[in-house]
């Protein structure tokens, strides 16, 4: 099989995300230069159980690919833990992680021996039913990476119902697009093409620009199959644009290689060999494991080409330890198809005759009759059952209308009834208590139905702002102008401000309030990555008591929030000057009391305070007074801004 295709089946694949919600640890982080890495790694000594656990397991997973063995090291203490309290979720992920993590390391029998036992746990209970999913799709992932079509196929179609359960629109795009898979390697390019192409329709609604950017890769792919290379290059160009506006690097270096062997492929040696060059053009790959080999399988074919043979063998010497440390037969074949070559071209005919033979016999592996045979078999066990679910669909269709009719019948009566018993038993108290339990259980569920709505408006609002902010964003693209773009960027950040709050809203479970302490973080995190300020330059200190504040106070204190450290940001601290800022919260007698200092410049000794016309400082006043808030600002070794709230509304 060509490098062309072989790259094909990895670029099509999508890994099932891990369930964890990240965000709750990085909140408790300090702004003091931590990475991710350090704050999990703080709370994984210092938090509860479950908490610690948790993030044992996100550290598993924020260490793969880069450290294969320190992720499996995490994953291990997270089991050991979990195990100790019987806490089910962090077990299952443990075991998930380990697995992952052997996955990528080329270990299989150990990948899927992981995966068995989380699938053990949640086969047990619907409650389960999300991750047991998840890890059907990375079981079929790892029999798909070792060559093994037929095993990879049964794990997705098990996976297929499920998602159809859970009801989740991005699992389904990406089980869409590892089905695709099946249709490619039956040669049915088309019908790939449209499975990828109603992926990108649903990630289109979910606004997932990464899977479209992917599907539109593995598009580009599959015209390389049919030897369409006009489209084939125009799909790949298009991701590789995709991938770089949202400045996924690693998925540009991705399509440089599907466009090198897509080039290779055609024949087209100089633009091959132009894309590899660029492939290369960085100190290191920022590529998974089997990309990484397929790279580097790729420049040694370029070097073929130009028979520059010495080269293509010291590349193949690196590379030979590399790969028989995987489970990667394709690659293992490729590896001594080109030494044979290699060897050829150096006239040392003995040892290409050894490496054709050795070639020889892992194709014949790879194309062994019992591998065949199941996938026939698995194709007509997936070409069933698209016949089967239509067929099911349209029985259930039909039966859906025969219960509404007759639903709609009893209905009728039973109204009727009621009405009777009611008339006639009006006044006995028996009847006047199940009336009053059938209001309650109305109530009660027209509260749930009333908090799901919240949610929803939350939800909504939040992803209007985060709209009207990329559309700010975009328009910053076309202005030249210094102030414009400054103006327009602290535009975003008021509306990041609000948004933050409305997404702490629907996140949380009581819908009234939002987390003070939580929200301060976020928007000052923010806010530094904004103004591409150096944490370890300038460093933030909070106190913040522990409260929840409604949304009518909280809302203006965030935008005041913003512009007072975004005008210390801006202002306080010279060009490479270090320096601090303090922003406090506290709760006293006397209501509610914001402190915004730092030990910067300083306001100037003529600047007249009263009289500023900048719209910050008339944001900052106006919200004040909507808070019925008295301002007191102080210019002593930097710049004091301190708001006293006296009337506040707490959650």
């Amino acid at each position: 099989m060509s490098t062309y295709r072989q790259w094909c089946q990895l670029k099509d694949l999508a890994f099932p995300s891990s369930g964890f919600v990240l965000v709750l640890v990085l909140l408790s982080a300090p702004l003091s230069g931590q990475s991710p890495l350090d704050s999990l790694r703080r709370v994984a000594t210092s938090a509860n159980d479950t908490l610690r656990i948790n993030a044992l397991n996100q550290l598993a997973q924020f260490s793969m690919p880069d450290s294969l063995e320190q992720a499996e090291q995490f994953a291990n203490k997270a089991l050991a833990e979990a195990k100790k309290i019987r806490y089910t979720k962090g077990i299952i992920y443990a075991w998930r992680y380990k697995g992952l993590a052997a996955d990528f390391g080329g270990d299989l029998d150990k990948a899927i021996a992981c995966y068995d036992e989380a699938l053990r746990i949640t086969e047990v209970s619907d409650k389960w039913k999300r991750e047991e999913a998840g890890l059907l799709v990375n079981k079929g992932v790892a029999y798909f990476f070792a060559g093994d079509m037929g095993r990879a196929l049964e794990f997705y179609l098990l996976a297929d119902p499920l998602f159809d359960e859970i009801d989740d629109e991005s699992a389904h795009a990406k089980l869409l697009n590892n089905l695709a898979v099946v249709y490619r390697q039956l040669n049915r390019y088309e019908d790939a093409i449209r499975i990828y192409q109603k992926s990108i329709i649903i990630k289109e609604k979910i606004n997932d620009r990464i899977g479209i950017a992917n599907s539109t890769h593995n598009i580009g792919l599959v015209y390389g199959y049919m030897n369409d290379y006009p489209n084939t290059v125009r799909y790949l160009e298009k991701a590789r644009q995709q991938y770089e506006d949202l400045q996924e690097w690693s998925e540009a270096q991705s399509v440089y290689l599907s466009l090198g062997n897509a080039f290779f492929e055609m024949g087209r040696m100089e633009e091959a060999k132009a894309a590899v060059v660029k492939l290369f053009a960085s100190e290191s790959l920022d590529l998974t494991l089997f990309e990484q080999i397929q790279a580097r399988l790729l420049r040694i074919k370029v070097s073929l080409a130009d028979k520059d043979f010495n080269q293509a063998e010291q590349w193949l010497e690196e590379i030979e330890p590399v790969i028989f440390a995987t489970t990667f037969s394709k690659a293992k074949s490729t590896f001594f198809e080109l030494k044979a070559y290699v060897f050829h071209g150096l006239q040392q005919h003995a040892e290409s005759y050894e490496a054709l033979l050795m070639h020889k016999q892992y194709l014949d592996t790879l194309q062994s009759e019992e591998r065949v045979r199941q996938e026939k078999d698995m194709e007509t066990k997936y070409l069933t059952k698209e016949k089967e679910n239509l067929i099911q669909i349209q029985q259930l269709e039909l039966q859906k209308n025969q219960r509404e009719r007759i639903a709609y019948i009893l209905a009728l009566l039973a109204l009727s009834l009621i009405l009777l018993l009611a008339y006639r038993f009006a006044r006995l108290r028996k009847k006047a208590n199940r009336l009053l339990q059938e209001k309650n259980l109305q109530i009660e569920k027209a509260l749930g139905e009333k908090e799901l709505l919240l949610k929803e408006i939350h939800h909504r609002v939040k992803n209007n702002l985060q709209i009207i902010s990329s559309l700010l964003s975009l328009q910053s693209r076309q202005i030249e102008d210094p102030k414009a773009l400054e103006a327009i960027q602290e535009g975003r950040n008021r509306v990041n401000s609000m948004a933050l709050i409305h997404k702490n809203l629907y996140q949380d479970e009581d819908l009234v309030g939002v987390d003070a302490g939580e929200y301060i973080e976020k928007l000052t995190e923010s806010l530094i990555t904004n103004y591409n300020i150096n944490p370890k330059q300038v460093v933030i200190a909070k106190d913040i008591d522990p409260m929840k504040l409604d949304v009518d106070t909280i809302i203006p204190l965030g935008l005041i929030l913003n512009e007072l450290i975004s005008n210390s940001l801006k202002y306080a601290f010279s060009d490479g000057q270090a320096g601090k800022m303090f922003v406090s919260l506290k709760r006293e007698e006397d209501g509610l009391r914001l402190r915004v200092a730092d030990n910067g410049r300083g306001l100037p000794a003529n600047l007249d305070v009263e009289n500023l016309k900048s719209l910050g400082f008339r944001l900052v006043k106006a919200f004040t007074q909507k808070l019925e808030g008295e301002l007191s600002i102080q210019s002593d070794r930097g710049t004091s801004v301190e708001i006293c709230i006296p009337k506040f509304k707490a959650a």
